[in-house]
């Protein structure tokens, strides 16, 4: 499975960057071998508070794609191979059709004491656990482990959280459940990962084709 991940070029307006590629996911979608495509953009329907996303993030969307060969990508800023886990799944439209809310990508990297294996293990089997007891506003959760930097000189990353929510409400009162909740979450963040700079960015998704979902 392939992670594209791409940057907004300052000239082109979020309308016709998420055009672009939405265009990429349908083409890709329409590959016979395809069998997950799902785009995440920041395009002129994102909707997602500001806190979502940080200034200084490295990219603007992603785009997940398993079932096509490499060759038949196309371009983008980086390349990640990947795999996948689902750890809490929403029902969605597909067809490449908007799904509501919004996604928080989220690249993480390791705390400098880890282990990339260490750091995937405690994310899978501990932070996982933390995070759908204690964010009641997530509807929708997948971590996604870097396997291989595909893209010499791309920015270095253990992996990519999907955090996904069904509205900015939700994300603003629910993304904790209280005190107890917050303080879980992040004491847990400082276990395994490296929180001297985040780049999240709240996105669009539309799911054209999902195989461990239908």
């Amino acid at each position: 499975m392939y992670m594209l991940m791409f940057r907004r070029p300052d000239a082109e307006t979020p309308q016709d960057f998420g055009e672009r590629l939405r265009t990429m996911g349908e083409r890709l979608a329409a590959e016979p071998t395809a069998t997950t495509v799902i785009l995440h953009v920041q395009d002129d329907r994102t909707g997602a508070p500001a806190g979502t996303s940080f200034d200084d993030r490295d990219f603007d969307a992603a785009l997940t794609v398993d079932g096509v060969g490499a060759n038949s990508l196309g371009d983008a800023d980086a390349i990640y191979d990947v795999s996948r886990r689902i750890i809490k799944s929403r029902k969605r439209p597909g067809g490449g059709r908007r799904t509501p809310g919004f996604t928080i990508v989220c690249p993480s990297n390791r705390a400098a004491f880890l282990t990339h294996e260490q750091f995937d293990a405690h994310w899978r089997d501990n932070h996982s656990k933390i995070h759908v007891e204690s964010s009641p506003g997530t509807c929708h959760y997948e971590q996604f482990t870097v396997n291989e930097i595909l893209t010499p000189g791309a920015p270095a990353a253990d992996g990519f959280g999907w955090l996904s929510f069904d509205s900015a409400e939700r994300w603003e009162t629910e993304l904790f459940d209280g005190e107890r909740g917050q303080r879980a979450i992040l004491e847990d963040v400082d276990r395994f990962l490296d929180s001297s700079r985040f780049a999240t960015f709240g996105c669009s998704e539309y799911v054209y084709r999902d195989a461990a979902t239908t």
